[in-house]
């Protein structure tokens, strides 16, 4: 029952008359790569460069309460982990820690970098930054961390080869994808396309709920570049928000 009360709820807050897509003309969507290793860099050069009035970024308050409380303590007992399997792996702890699903671990457990740029900048200039993902969304996530940074998860991990596309090359996909060249996958993690449908829609509402309140000349929201995406089964931010082609933009491509 909640579930459809909320989906309802959304949908006419989204299509009112008292919401129309006129109000989200000017606004921008950052799309990013989370494991992009210029990342801080590169949104904080996107922000001294466009000067926002209002930034939101994809985390949920609960998520970025968790992080602040637990993220130090997550990454040393997953560190003294990753040390004692190295150690009977005869791996070298260092070669362990460049190890891509190891580093994509420590990524996730710390405050991303699109925050962290974020929050440096509003704290000089005094605008307003504002967490917009969902937070029940999060917090079924996290509940996958116990198993995530087990001993016995990492020896899985280090087992598996350790390559990744290079980010330029993730960014090239996040291009063709935003422009229409490529569908999206059906698949998603995370709970599938129900879950991912929820979050769209409450991070629409966050978004659309901060334009009205602050009515900003220069609103950007900074997130991960699928949510810029349009085609798939899962309707993205983007799409519900009604936003057009030539207000998504890239990070590596300077905003």
């Amino acid at each position: 029952m909640r579930p459809n009360r909320l989906v309802f709820v959304v949908n006419a807050f989204i299509n009112s008359p008292a919401h129309p897509p006129a109000r989200r003309a000017g606004l921008i969507l950052l799309g990013t790569v989370h494991s992009d290793p210029k990342g801080f860099s590169r949104t904080r050069t996107f922000l001294e460069g466009y000067g926002p009035a209002l930034i939101m970024v994809e985390i949920s308050p609960f998520a970025l309460k968790f992080r602040k409380e637990r993220s130090s303590e997550l990454r040393k007992a997953f560190l003294e982990r990753l040390r004692m399997v190295a150690r009977e792996r005869k791996i070298e702890f260092a070669a362990a820690l460049k190890h891509v699903q190891i580093a994509s671990i420590l990524r996730q457990i710390g405050i991303p970098y699109e925050y962290r740029a974020s929050a440096a900048y509003a704290k000089r200039t005094g605008i307003d930054l504002i967490a917009v993902d969902y937070s029940e969304f999060s917090s079924e996530w996290i509940e996958t961390w116990p198993e995530m940074t087990s001993a016995a998860n990492i020896e899985r991990l280090m087992e598996m080869e350790s390559a990744a596309p290079p980010v330029a090359s993730l960014y090239a996909q996040a291009a063709r994808r935003i422009g229409g060249g490529l569908s999206l996958p059906e698949t998603l993690p995370g709970g599938g396309a129900p879950g991912w449908q929820k979050r769209e829609r409450h991070m629409a509402v966050e978004i659309t709920s901060a334009l009205e309140r602050f009515n900003p000349e220069r609103p950007v929201y900074i997130g991960g570049w699928w949510h810029l995406s349009c085609g798939g089964s899962v309707k993205t931010l983007r799409e519900l928000l009604g936003i057009g082609a030539a207000s998504c933009r890239l990070l590596d491509r300077g905003g």
